[in-house]
């Protein structure tokens, strides 16, 4: 419900002073330079203390990810070494098996002479095999090509 008795507060007037912040005082500006200066300086040191703070804390992560690390290689060498070790033993060792790449082909180059004329000397080189990734692009340049120019 709202009160419907008038207030006891004097009534609002509104001031003759434009927007512009009145003129100071030299006492003034020396207080407001030396709160200036001693915000700067609080805000110094709260930045160095984050830092501090931040570098703490990574140092802390650092620790313990290197401690799980090293747990974690350590259970892994006790449980997987353990079981490695037990079927060596008991295997015959066996002899290791190289392989290796078959040598290229090299291209075959045909000549073929035709018995009638000694001057004329015909060369068949064997058609070059396309791979599936330039097929690929060829066809997509020439769709690509067709839907541009196509008119």
């Amino acid at each position: 419900m709202a009160d419907t008795t008038p207030s006891k507060q004097p009534p609002v007037e509104p001031s003759n002073e434009s927007s512009r912040p009145s003129v100071r005082t030299p006492a003034q500006l020396e207080a407001l330079q030396k709160a200036r200066v001693k915000a700067a300086e609080v805000r110094a040191k709260n930045a160095e203390l984050r830092r501090k703070e931040r570098d703490l804390v990574n140092a802390r992560l650092e620790e313990s990810r290197r401690l799980r690390e090293a747990s974690i290689q350590r259970e892994h060498a006790e449980r997987f070494q353990s079981k490695e070790e037990t079927p060596v033993e008991d295997e015959v060792e066996e002899d290791e098996v190289v392989y290796q790449k078959k040598p290229k082909r090299k291209r075959r180059v045909v000549v073929v002479q035709d018995s009638s004329s000694e001057e004329e000397i015909e060369v068949k080189l064997p058609k070059q095999k396309k791979s599936a990734a330039q097929n690929a692009e060829d066809e997509l340049y020439l769709r690509t090509y067709q839907r541009m120019f196509d008119i």
